[in-house]
Parts: structure tokens; C-alpha cells; sequence
């Protein structure tokens, strides 16, 4: 219910860049062999750019083949004590502990302990679903599969959010998640789940007999030589661990209950040695630790079936297209993955043909906005240093918009067609048809939308209703809407690439027990540490139920609510954090685990 709590990889091209898309300075050509020039110029780079950013401390580890190029710590580990970053300062890696997980179950398939291809039930015997995508139960607990929740597409809610942020137990996830409804039909559609991933560390431990830390260890961690890399403990465990930030300011250090999920301590040096192992085919000193073929099968598309998913390509573990971002360049394939956790940021991107990688790794919830042009510079000045030619390439950065006298507004028969409510991942798109206008709004953003000169919708404001305001990537992604199997998606094409941002809902008759949800509601899982929302409210707008999480009181974002039977309703849409059931109680709901009571009713409450 809250995008902060998706931890999604792809599709920030629409609110993570408003107004601060602003390139990095152009580095200088680099000659074949010359790392000198590359390592000289980022030392001037970067710190002027945390700088900018804002972000304490940093990290970075170049790798091109079985040569780590540069390992270098930026800035401070813990600021308040003066406590530098070095190359073996260990940050929280987030969303790339997934990598290690999903490595460790292949390597559990290997052993023939798991199979890709079976049941999650097999092995967690007393987990089982619900669904309103089967008729039979044992249809819903057959689709989900390690394979579609090692790739995303096995229909499970991004997060459970109740006791998020308790001691590690993977061990009873399985049983307090029995009977948990799927969001999405598995096999159809990628939807980023970490409690997808905190099941298959579940599925680890069970048939490896060890918790997740000593198995990792002992078949991962340990033979690679990643000293500093641990699933256990938080910041005060270790020393050589960084402190994080948020706004400039120290935040407190959650525990992660979802280790396998986003619970890894590591660095780039160490990661780096994790990256080498996978460019020699698994193996890694006098260690065989993986086979090509498993290898193999992590990078290959898993979800070439999926019409909804568009061009965003999925591995296990990996992201293997920029699913919106640009393109190191074009023709150039690339594994990928990012993380945030808490107060950090995490990515690796990685050139597999021309055995290059870039691994950057901060202790500042700004992380990403330095991280994320800073990869992808560094890996066309390896090319060039590789000697892969960058003479006649097509440019990958996104042309600027056309001048506004090139648009034009919609036709009146477009904008009726185009205006309505779209369910996203970040709340409720609106398109409305005003003043022979159309526009548009998403979370607390107001724009109007033009057609193009090639027929696509841009987002465009003016401030004051004079001067073009920048909206960043909003602002340069081209826009529409198509029918794709029955749903009418509002669509995304950035870099080159078409992505599903949401999908269009149309109001239905809704039932009288749900019209007397209208409310507020705060939590009963008070005693919960760092709970990542203490209340909804229920309101009622053009037809549609909304609810809407709160924070410390304060609304984070809306989502359109779809009754589906008299006690049961479901948050609409097809995607990351969509479609997950709330469910009627006696003076309350339920939404992933948490329940909230209601303490305001009234049934024409309207935001």
C-alpha cells in the first residue's frame, strides 16, 4: 500500500526524478587499458556529487573479467564518530541479497534437495494460499512455484506487513502465512514480492537443515571470501558496518525480518568476488560453487509469456533490461539489480558478454539519485578501457522534448476517451477531461497531457500558467493507453522501451456493507516497532471506494478499493503492490497481516 515499501526496481521513470534530472559532467575519453584515467576522474566525481546528493558515505568496486579494477570508500561511515568509509565498510544491500538467495537455491536444485519447477508447498508443507484466480485449491498452491518466485510471477503480495521489523524468524513465516490470498494470477505478470523471497529463504532452512546466515555461509559466503558479508545483525553488530541516513540525519536501524529477502550486510570489494565466480562460470579459486548451466538458466528470460510485463525482462534473481532506465548502450546486454533498505541504497549492473560490472553502495536514502547515472557513466568508460569501440553508436540518452508548439491538445473524442481513473503502483492516476483540456494527476503532481508529433501523450505544467516547469523524467517519458488482453493499460515507452504504469478502472455498483467502511481506522499492532503505516482511511470519490495509508497521521498515497464479495475487497489493478485483499471485520479491516479499527465513520467522507 505505500510504493516506499516495494522496494521496486523499474518503473521510477514517473515521480523519483521531478525537477532533478540533471546528467553527471561529462567524463573524458578513455584509451584502451587506461583504468588510471577512469579511477582519477571518479575521485573527483563522486565526492563532488555526494556533495550534491547529500550522501554521508560511499562505495564503489569496479570489476572487468577476474580483475577486481578498484575498490574506494567515500565520505563517512558513522559521521557523528568520524568514522571514514573504506573499501570494507559493509552497507545493507537490500534488494541485491536476493542474488545470494536465489544462488543458494540453485545450488540446492543442483544438489536435488529443491526442484525449480515444484511447488513451494512441496518443501513448506503447511503453507498454502488463496485465490481468486482458481477454482481449486490445489490448482492455487501448484502455480506457485520456486521458479515464479525466484522470477517475480508467482502472484504473491510484495510485503506482509505485520511484525515487518521483528527479530528474524523465516522459519514461521511459512505457517503465519498460510492462507494468504495472491494478488496476482502466478505465471501472468512480474510483480516484485519480497515476502515472495522471505518464503524461499523459508524453503532454504527447511530442506538444508541450517538457518539461512550458516547455510549461506557455509556454501556462499564463506568459500567466496566475502569476510564482511553477513545475513545477521544490524549496524551495532559490527564494527566495519556504516550507519545510515535519511535527509542528512542519522536514522535509527531497523531490524529486517525478511533476511533472505533484503537482510545482506556486504560490500562492493566483497560482492565484487560474487560477480568474478558468475563471469567463471561458478567457479571461484579451488571452489566450484555453481554450474554453467544454473548460471545459465538465472540469466535467461523467464518471462517472455507475460504481454503485460511489455519490455521489461526478468531473470532468476536478475534483471536482465533496464525496465525503463537507460541503456548503457544499445545491443549491450546487461544483469542488474537494486536495493533499498531502510536508509540505504544498493546497485549492481553488470555487462555480461564483456565481463564488466560496477557495484556502488551508500548510506543515504538520496543513494539512488547519485547511483543510478553514476553506474551507467562508469560502465561506458570501462567499455572504451575494455577496448569495445564507442565510434557510431546511436546515442541512449532521451531526446529532449519537442518544443510545445509541436503539441497539441487532444481531441475532444481522445480526451473522452482517454479520462478516467488508472490504478498504478503510486496511487491513483486521475485523467480528467476539463476546459476542453486534458489532464492529469498522480500522486499530488497536477500536469496537462499533449499528443506529440508521433501520436503520444506528453506531461507537461506550467507554473503560474506561464513558464514550462520541469518535471523531469514525467516530463520526457512518451505516454498512452492500449488494450493488452482485456485491460486497458496506461503505458510507459522510455529509452526505447514500453512499460505498463497502470490500468485503466471503471467504477461498478458497490455493495452497502462496503459503502459503510467509509472511515478512518488506526492500527491495533500498536506495539510494533517502526510499523510502515499506524492508519487507513476509506473514503468515497466519483464512484470509487479509496483507501489510503497514514503514517504518524499523515496520508501517503490512494488506491482505488474493489469490493469482491461481501467481506472482501481487493486493492485494484495488475502489478507491483496491486491486488492484494483487504478484509471486512467487525469494525475494521485487515490488510496484510495488519488489523485496524475503525475511530471516525461517516458515509460522505470525501478528500
Amino acid at each position: 500500500m505505500s510504493a516506499k515499501l516495494l522496494g521496486l526496481p523499474l518503473l521510477g521513470i514517473l515521480l523519483g526524478s521531478l525537477g532533478c534530472n540533471q546528467q553527471p559532467a561529462l567524463a573524458p575519453p578513455i584509451e584502451p587499458g587506461d583504468y588510471a584515467s577512469i579511477i582519477r576522474y571518479l575521485k573527483q566525481y563522486i565526492p563532488q556529487e555526494m556533495a550534491r546528493h547529500q550522501v554521508p558515505g560511499l562505495s564503489i568496486a569496479l570489476v572487468d573479467g577476474q580483475e577486481l579494477i578498484w575498490a574506494r570508500g567515500f565520505g563517512f561511515a558513522d559521521q557523528a564518530r568520524g568514522v571514514q568509509v573504506t573499501e570494507n565498510t559493509a552497507f545493507r544491500a537490500g534488494a541485491l541479497s536476493q542474488l545470494l538467495t536465489a544462488t543458494a537455491v540453485m545450488q540446492l536444485i543442483e544438489q536435488g534437495r529443491l526442484q525449480l519447477d515444484a511447488p513451494l508447498q512441496d518443501t513448506l508443507k503447511e503453507f498454502y494460499v488463496r485465490s481468486r484466480f482458481h477454482e481449486e485449491q490445489s490448482a492455487a498452491d501448484q502455480a506457485v512455484t520456486l521458479r515464479r518466485l525466484l522470477s517475480h510471477q508467482a502472484g504473491m503480495p510484495a510485503e506482509y506487513l505485520r511484525e515487518l521489523h521483528t527479530p528474524p524468524a523465516l522459519g514461521e513465516l511459512p505457517r503465519k502465512l498460510s492462507g494468504l490470498w495472491l494478488s496476482n494470477a502466478p505465471g501472468t505478470q512480474t510483480a516484485y514480492s519480497n515476502l515472495g523471497y522471505a518464503l524461499l529463504g523459508a524453503a532454504i532452512e527447511r530442506c538444508s537443515g541450517l538457518d539461512l546466515e550458516r547455510q549461506l555461509q557455509k556454501t556462499l559466503l564463506r568459500p567466496l571470501g566475502m569476510g564482511q558479508s553477513s545475513f545477521s545483525g544490524d549496524s551495532h553488530a559490527q564494527p566495519n558496518r556504516a550507519q545510515g541516513y535519511a535527509n542528512g540525519t542519522r536514522s535509527n536501524d531497523t531490524l529486517v525480518r525478511d533476511l533472505s529477502a533484503n537482510g545482506l550486510w556486504s560490500s562492493p570489494r566483497d560482492l565484487s568476488r560474487y560477480v568474478r565466480m558468475l563471469f567463471a562460470q561458478g567457479h571461484y579459486k579451488n571452489h566450484q560453487l555453481l554450474s554453467a548451466a544454473s548460471i545459465n538458466e538465472m540469466v535467461r528470460p523467464q518471462n517472455t509469456g507475460n504481454p503485460l510485463d511489455f519490455d521489461c525482462q526478468v531473470g532468476l534473481g536478475w534483471f536482465l533490461s533496464p525496465c525503463g532506465d537507460e541503456w548503457v548502450r544499445p545491443g549491450i546486454r546487461t544483469w542488474q539489480h537494486g536495493g533499498v533498505s531502510g536508509d540505504f541504497h544498493a546497485q549492481i549492473s553488470v555487462l555480461p558478454e564483456q565481463q564488466l560490472a560496477v557495484i556502488v553502495m551508500s548510506n543515504s536514502s538520496s543513494g539512488e539519485a547519485l547511483a543510478q547515472p553514476l553506474v551507467n557513466q562508469v560502465l561506458r568508460m570501462l567499455l572504451q578501457a575494455h577496448g569495445t569501440a564507442d565510434e557510431d553508436q546511436p546515442s541512449t540518452a532521451q531526446a529532449a522534448p519537442p518544443p510545445i508548439q509541436r503539441r497539441r491538445v487532444p481531441e475532444a473524442a481522445d480526451r473522452q476517451h482517454l479520462a478516467g481513473f488508472y490504478a498504478t503502483a503510486w496511487g491513483v492516476l486521475r485523467i480528467r477531461d476539463q476546459d476542453q483540456h486534458l489532464f492529469g494527476e498522480l500522486a499530488g503532481t497536477r500536469f496537462e497531457l499533449l499528443r506529440d508529433e508521433y501520436g503520444w501523450l506528453r506531461a507537461q505544467k506550467k507554473f503560474l500558467g506561464l513558464w514550462l516547469q520541469d518535471l523531469g523524467d514525467l516530463g520526457r517519458v512518451q505516454l498512452d493507453v492500449m488494450s493488452v488482453q482485456g485491460h486497458r493499460v496506461f503505458t510507459a515507452r522510455s529509452h526505447g522501451q514500453l512499460l505498463a504504469v497502470g490500468e485503466r478502472i471503471d467504477p461498478v455498483p458497490l455493495p452497502d456493507n462496503w459503502l459503510a467502511t467509509v472511515g478512518t481506522y488506526q492500527t491495533l499492532n500498536e506495539g510494533q516497532a517502526n510499523a510502515p503505516m499506524n492508519g487507513v482511511s476509506i473514503t468515497l470519490e466519483d464512484g470509487f471506494l479509496m483507501i489510503r495509508s497514514l503514517h504518524e497521521g499523515r496520508p501517503l498515497t490512494d488506491y482505488i478499493l474493489a469490493p469482491v464479495d461481501n467481506a472482501h475487497a481487493v486493492i485494484a489493478g495488475h502489478g507491483p503492490g496491486l491486488g492484494d485483499t483487504v478484509r471486512r471485520q467487525i469494525n475494521g479491516v485487515n490488510v496484510l497481516g495488519y488489523s485496524f479499527k475503525r475511530t471516525y465513520n461517516n458515509h460522505y467522507l470525501r478528500f
